[in-house]
């Protein structure tokens, strides 16, 4: 019968996440607020700004952390033309070649022709998550294509990782109410704050723990 088809979780588990801490410097002194924000965006850079004041005045560390959420896409796809190639194996489906395209994309090309049919339902079969379209010029081959929905969801889950990890991380450095939280609007970024944290290297050094998370 046909193999389970992997849950997002599972294909993710052991994923890295890589990321690339910037340290912002914060402006001393007193920073204007709007009385009234109008809109979800001022009201969160309201909130940042005062969290710089803050920091400012007892000496804490501010971090911005950009996720390589691409690279987590990327990594997916890359287990997709591992599938792929093991399940034509193991169902002696005859092919040219198989590679990726792009962080989204793989090209299935010169299937024998009397096995396109089969190995096009194999695909379709067993990755719902991917669509599947002939392959422009080629007479038995398919571009095999990661949908939206997926997209997205590697993309909140690999940021739920992360803003996971670094909490955990941080714990290590024994401080009083360090915030942890997405920063920017589909930026991809997480921001920290260390109150009493003096060493942004040191702080850093934690939280990349090698430059990944994991």
């Amino acid at each position: 019968g046909p193999e389970p088809v992997q849950t997002m979780n599972s294909t993710l588990k052991w994923k890295a996440v890589f990321i690339a801490g910037v340290i912002l410097v914060c402006a001393i002194g007193l920073i204007g607020i709007p009385d009234a924000p109008k809109s979800l965006s001022a009201v969160k850079s309201n909130f940042a700004r005062r969290i710089k004041l803050g920091l400012d005045l007892q000496g804490g560390t501010h971090l911005i952390l950009q996720v390589q959420v691409q690279e987590a896409v990327s990594q997916d796809t890359d287990q997709m033309l591992d599938r792929i190639t093991t399940l034509f194996r193991d169902k002696t489906i005859r092919y040219e070649e198989i590679r990726k395209l792009n962080d989204t994309q793989v090209l299935v090309r010169g299937i024998a022709t009397e096995q396109a049919g089969t190995g096009r339902n194999l695909i379709t079969d067993q990755n719902p998550d991917w669509s599947i379209a002939p392959a422009p010029g080629e007479a038995s081959g398919y571009i095999v294509t990661m949908s939206p929905t997926r997209i997205a969801n590697i993309q909140a889950l690999t940021m739920d990782q992360a803003e996971e990890t670094i909490r955990r991380r941080i714990d290590a450095l024994g401080l009083t109410e360090p915030l942890v939280a997405p920063y920017g609007q589909g930026d991809n970024q997480i921001i920290v704050e260390l109150p009493g944290e003096g060493d942004p290297n040191r702080a850093k050094s934690v939280i990349q723990a090698g430059g990944q998370l994991e």
